[in-house]
């Protein structure tokens, strides 16, 4: 059978995982059924997809069992997956709503990967109270990535309503030349913490200056900071929170969709743009929430952003650059339109930070400033050492064109992502046909009744419309 070998960032995936810190990534697609659809369109669903029996890259791959690949991880390419297990069929309970289908996709997320078979399931949702249906696309962060995965998807998927026969995502032929492995460098391959401490072991320094610059922007976020400064955040100097400590793998899995003409207009309002408008939402419905169950510090939340962004010495060919951007949720901030001003100023300083350096000094920032974060997962620490930032707010952008399976409509389209030891709560916003998908995925041992922050997250965007738009 072929072989290949890991990359180091997926090799850490695999490492990196125990009991409690799952390195499980997913996809929750809601789909309106067509309008013909009778009372067997599910099972002929079901049906159809088990008769595509072979798999293509990556869905072909699983982990080598041999002695010395526990230790060098490879993957082994086999030709016909078992879809007893990959392909999984699940009715909801009465009465088919939220909750319960958030409980179904929290227990499945909390459910580690089988390592031997190919790390990846899809589950068929019926059931659900409004006549739709959920396709709940799960694997191994060492086999998919968010980024990637939305875009095969997107090829699976078809413009066109009337048009049937598009094949299963896993048998889907993205071209003559099959894929080994993926770029390690890819914005959006992995979690910016991660990827970034390894890209710095694994790669040589590419140049003393670009070096010096990075640890120069590093040390003048701790020591050079002037008045026109005052909003650029110091890493590692989050809050005690109870959204930074130990974790289960016990997971909390809510959503909620926004209509993007909301978003838009309220960025217009208040000066800022659309994620800054995204952060504001989320830092209401979090400070409601810890406030709620009398967790809120004193001090503000910080997030801790993904961000992609043009350096200045970057031209067309070579786009845009990805580090981890520092922010005030400002959740210590009572007045609404207060709380959205001191964010805007906050997400504007660390754009000017990252912009003031090349793109290999940004990378040279990145790895540096994220290597405390990284290296305190690999050594378990991660949750008894004062938190790089409090939570992680990432805004994934996604097809902008409504889109068909097989004559279903997608509806909702919400990334599911990790918790990570002293990373309890992430929020993920993936953005689709004019809306954005929110998506809370949490501890739920660590964080009780932590589904509330989704519909929170919706109260905040109704506050911030009354304080700009009345």
């Amino acid at each position: 059978m072929p072989t290949s070998t890991l990359n180091p960032i997926d090799v850490a995936f695999l490492w990196g995982e125990s009991d409690s810190n799952l390195m499980n990534i997913a996809h929750l697609d809601i789909f309106r059924l067509p309008p013909e659809a009778g009372p067997d369109f599910v099972s002929d669903l079901v049906d159809d997809l088990r008769t595509y029996t072979g798999a293509t890259s990556p869905f072909d791959r699983r982990l080598d069992s041999a002695v010395i690949s526990r230790a060098l991880p490879r993957w082994v390419s086999i030709d016909t997956p078992d879809l007893d297990y990959h392909l999984r069929r699940h009715v909801l309970p009465a009465p088919g709503g939220q909750r319960e289908l958030g409980d179904l996709v929290s227990r499945l997320h909390g459910i580690p990967m089988d390592r031997s078979h190919p790390l990846w399931q899809l589950h068929v949702i019926e059931g659900l109270d409004d006549g739709r249906l959920a396709l709940y696309i799960k694997g191994h962060h060492a086999l998919l990535d968010g980024v990637a995965t939305v875009r095969l998807a997107r090829k699976v998927m078809s413009n066109d309503p009337d048009e049937r026969g598009r094949p299963a995502i896993w048998a889907y032929q993205n071209s003559g030349k099959r894929r080994t492995r993926r770029d390690p460098e890819a914005p959006g391959a992995s979690l910016p913490a991660i990827s970034s401490l390894l890209r710095l072991l694994n790669t040589p320094i590419r140049g003393v200056t670009d070096q010096l610059t990075g640890l120069q922007a590093i040390s003048r976020m701790y020591g050079g900071l002037t008045e026109t400064d005052a909003a650029l955040i110091k890493p590692y100097t989050a809050p005690p929170s109870i959204l930074n400590g130990p974790i289960t793998a016990e997971r909390r899995i809510a959503t909620q969709s926004f209509d993007m003409n909301r978003i838009s207009i309220l960025a217009q309002r208040c000066g800022g743009t659309i994620n800054d408008v995204i952060v504001a939402i989320c830092a209401g419905g979090l400070r409601r929430y810890l406030a709620e169950i009398g967790e809120l510090p004193k001090d503000s939340l910080i997030a801790g952003m993904p961000m992609s962004f043009r350096p200045k010495d970057s031209d067309d060919a070579e786009g845009n650059a990805t580090t981890m951007a520092l922010a005030t949720l400002a959740t210590d901030i009572d007045d609404v339109r207060e709380r959205v001003s001191a964010i805007v100023a906050s997400t504007v300083e660390a754009k000017a930070h990252m912009s003031r350096m090349s793109s290999a000094a940004v990378m040279a920032y990145t790895a540096m400033l994220m290597a405390p974060f990284g290296a305190s997962l690999v050594l378990g620490v991660s949750s008894r050492i004062t938190p790089m930032f409090n939570v992680i707010i990432s805004n994934m952008p996604g097809p902008s064109e409504q889109l068909h399976y097989n004559g279903m409509a997608l509806e909702e389209w919400h990334a599911v992502s990790i918790p990570l030891d002293g990373q309890a709560l992430n929020i993920t916003i993936l953005s689709y046909a004019n809306r954005l998908n929110l998506c809370v995925t949490a501890c739920a041992t660590s964080l009780p009744h932590v589904q509330r922050v989704a519909p929170y997250c919706a109260d905040a965007l109704a506050e911030l419309e009354r304080a700009y738009l009345q």
